[in-house]
């Protein structure tokens, strides 16, 4: 039995598999931000309570207490401070903070953006965890030094279960100081920070092994002291879940929307954010930023709709959406135009669901022959039909909307469990 964990923003997910892929029991539970001001900070101590009473929920409620091993997914980017012995220092700075922008303006004019691209395949941008911890040895420099290490949360989670801080490739790659060419901690980016690679995570590939569940934790748990497998930043393993494969591209349809490929080199040139997978492949992320956002406030502007009754509106209109147009993204000023007084609310809902659909088209390589969609929106048939029509690709949908622990608990079994499930395909008509 194999055990899958997702640690997300703002909810933690655990599921229990057998080995042909059965999900025997599921546990969810959300939990909150912290916002003091302008920052946006996490509870690292409750992302180990949460993990925690996962483990202990689908294990009892399936009455399985023999774990062949267990692998972890996790928000990227997000850091804590903590003591040698993993006790954070104080909370969490959230990969949603955004207090760096300063520090990260000067990084920039330091080193300029193509450098900092070409090595870490990221745009040069104030979320990532470099400019944050420039942030914090210049306000907090007592904070810094008391600092054992500073761990993002899979090499936290990975250290509480085993005693090993180690984290993988997808994970690093979110800091801003990893070099995905070489496999290793940027030094000049580390020295800039006043960091040495002994203060980061051991970093891995996805799916080796991290170690055991130590004696005391597994004795918490009501577990044996099971492998724990290497896992990795959460849009990637719920790529993997989903069945990721060259040609096959990923579309997690959510509150934002990441259009997830294989790579089989870095490329500085492709302007799309980009990871180390692992020892065989890259991916390229685009990102579409508000694509269930502005369905969600499209609703809301039309007096609280639900979604079904978005869609049902979205019906009575027709390709073209009889010359609406929607540029959904309202973190760059989103635009309606080619209203007339013959626009009807239809057409507006469609029109937004074409503009997502042409971001997501945009995103997309020639080699691309197919999209495996999960997440929210893929529950919307005419969005879903509306995608295969624009990006002139065979959508296929997930079963499961549970595809990140699916992917994690793929890496714990070592790539035994298969993908998830397709359950609707879309061909390009």
């Amino acid at each position: 039995m194999y055990i899958g964990i997702d640690l997300g923003t703002t909810g933690c997910k655990c599921a229990l598999y057998d080995p042909k892929g059965t999900c025997l029991a599921l546990f969810n539970k959300e939990y909150p931000l912290i916002y003091s001001g302008s920052f946006v900070e996490q509870d690292a101590d409750l992302w180990w309570q949460l993990v925690c009473e996962g483990i202990q929920s689908v294990t009892s409620s399936a009455g399985v207490f023999s774990v062949s091993a267990l692998s972890i997914s996790t928000q990227g980017i997000s850091v804590v401070p903590v003591d040698a012995g993993g006790t954070p220092l104080c909370h969490a700075i959230s990969w949603l903070d955004e207090r760096a922008g300063e520090e990260m303006r000067v990084i920039e004019k330091t080193f300029g953006s193509e450098k900092i691209f070409s090595v870490t395949g990221k745009p040069a941008e104030a979320c990532y965890t470099f400019p944050k911890l420039v942030w914090l040895r210049k306000h907090d420099p007592n904070l810094f030094e008391r600092a054992d290490k500073f761990l993002l949360p899979l090499d936290f989670l990975n250290f509480r279960l085993t005693g090993r801080a180690v984290t993988d490739y997808t994970v690093a790659g979110g800091t801003m100081l990893y070099d995905i060419s070489a496999k290793c901690w940027r030094r000049e980016f580390l020295d800039y920070a006043g960091l040495t690679p002994d203060r980061l995570a051991e970093v891995s590939c996805m799916g080796s092994r991290v170690g055991t569940v130590l004696p005391e934790v597994a004795e918490k748990l009501g577990i044996n002291c099971a492998p724990v497998v290497c896992g990795g930043q959460d849009q990637k393993l719920a790529a993997i879940g989903a069945g990721i494969a060259e040609g096959v591209c990923t579309v997690s349809f959510g509150t934002a929307t990441a259009v997830t490929a294989l790579k089989r080199t870095f490329s500085p040139e492709n302007p799309l954010t980009q990871f180390r997978l692992n020892d065989d492949y890259f991916v390229s992320e685009g990102v579409v930023s508000t694509s269930g956002a502005a369905l969600r406030w499209l609703a809301s502007v039309f007096g609280g709709k639900t979604y079904r009754e978005m869609d049902d509106l979205a019906k009575t209109s027709k390709k073209g959406a009889n010359g609406v147009s929607f540029s959904p993204d309202f973190t760059e000023n989103a635009k309606i135009e080619g209203l007339t007084l013959s626009s009807s609310p239809g057409d507006i809902v469609y029109a937004l669901y074409e503009g997502v659909c042409r971001d997501i088209r945009d995103c997309l390589s020639a080699e691309t022959t197919e999209l495996v969609v999960f997440g929210g929106g893929s529950r919307s048939d005419i969005w879903c039909r509306i995608l295969a029509e624009e990006t002139r690709r065979n959508v296929s949908v997930c079963e499961s909307p549970e595809t990140a622990c699916r992917g994690a608990a793929r890496l714990a079994s070592g790539m035994e469990i298969p993908g998830d499930a397709i359950g609707r395909i879309y061909p390009v008509c």
